[in-house]
């Protein structure tokens, strides 16, 4: 085991939201919209560049995840209910993810649910996801 927290429970929160709880105690909700946009498989970002393929304009605020399934000990792939089935999202990108201000999830959450856990600040570290981690073939 490498330490690294991984999803204990995910379920959706909301009408569109996903919350993810971690084996380290973090909580993140996930605007499945916004989660769907963040989408870094082929078909989203280009290979090369890295430049974004899919333009946020393209997935409707419908969309949601029909089926989501864990991806051996490193990510979940999820189908879509607009028929897109190739991105995965890693652990490690889904926790990039929680840290973004303006990303799918805000800030953790506490336990309950509450709001921001007890020294969790908005919008600390985090950023993109590089070009390794993210789920495509880099």
């Amino acid at each position: 085991m490498s330490g690294k927290p991984v999803p204990v429970e995910i379920k959706q929160s909301g009408v569109r939201e996903l919350r993810i709880a971690w084996s380290d105690g973090q909580v993140n909700d996930f605007d499945v919209v916004e989660l769907r946009r963040s989408c870094r498989c082929a078909n989203c970002v280009d290979e090369l560049t890295g430049a974004q393929i899919l333009h946020p304009s393209q997935v409707g605020e419908d969309v949601r995840p029909q089926t989501i399934r864990q991806v051996g000990n490193y990510a979940f792939q999820v189908n879509w209910t607009d028929g897109h089935t190739s991105g995965i999202f890693t652990f490690d990108y889904l926790r990039q993810l929680a840290e973004v201000p303006d990303a799918p999830s805000g800030p953790a959450v506490a336990e309950d649910g509450a709001g921001p856990r007890a020294g969790e600040e908005k919008g600390a570290g985090g950023g993109g996801c590089g070009s390794h981690g993210c789920g495509c073939s880099h």
